[in-house]
C-alpha cells in the first residue's frame, strides 16, 4: 500500500458475512451508516470500534468506481490502512426480502409477548433482535 510522509493514500476495505459473503476492495474512502450516524473513513483514520444493527456501507475504490452494501448485524474495525466490517448478513440494495423479515418479526413479538416477568433476561434479547429487524426493514425500503 502507498504512503505520503507516512500516511496511507488509500485503504482496504474487508467485508465478511457469517454467511458466506466475502469482498476485499482498494477504498479510498469508506462510509459506514451506524444507529446514530456515518463514520467516514480516509487513509490513515484512528483507531475505533463500532457495532452494527442495519446500515450501509459506501466506498470509493481507488480506481474510483462506487460502491454499497446493506449491513445487518455486525462490527466495524476501522484502522489507519484497513476497515474490517464483520457482520451477520450482507446484502445488495433491493435484495432484501422485507416481507420474509416482517414475517420473523410478528413471530418474535408473539414469542416477546409470551414471556413472563421473570424471563426478563430473555425478554432484553428478544427486544434487542426485533429492533434491529425493525431498522433491516426501514434500510431496505
Amino acid at each position: 500500500m502507498a504512503t505520503v510522509k507516512g500516511i496511507p493514500s488509500e485503504l482496504k476495505l474487508y467485508l465478511a458475512s457469517s454467511t458466506g459473503k466475502h469482498y476485499e476492495i482498494d477504498a479510498s474512502e469508506v462510509y459506514v451508516e451506524l444507529e446514530d450516524g456515518v463514520v467516514g473513513v480516509l487513509p490513515g483514520h484512528q483507531p475505533e470500534f463500532y457495532s452494527i444493527s442495519a446500515g450501509f456501507v459506501e466506498w470509493k475504490s481507488v480506481s474510483g468506481e462506487e460502491g454499497r452494501k446493506l449491513l445487518f448485524d455486525g462490527f466495524v474495525q476501522i484502522e489507519p490502512d484497513v476497515v474490517r466490517i464483520g457482520v451477520h448478513e450482507i446484502y445488495e440494495p433491493g435484495e432484501v426480502d422485507v416481507a420474509a423479515i416482517e414475517a420473523e418479526v410478528k413471530k418474535m413479538e408473539e414469542q416477546l409477548s409470551a414471556l413472563t416477568e421473570e424471563e426478563e433476561e430473555a425478554r432484553k434479547d428478544l427486544e434487542k433482535k426485533i429492533k434491529a429487524k425493525k431498522l433491516l426493514i426501514e434500510k431496505a425500503r
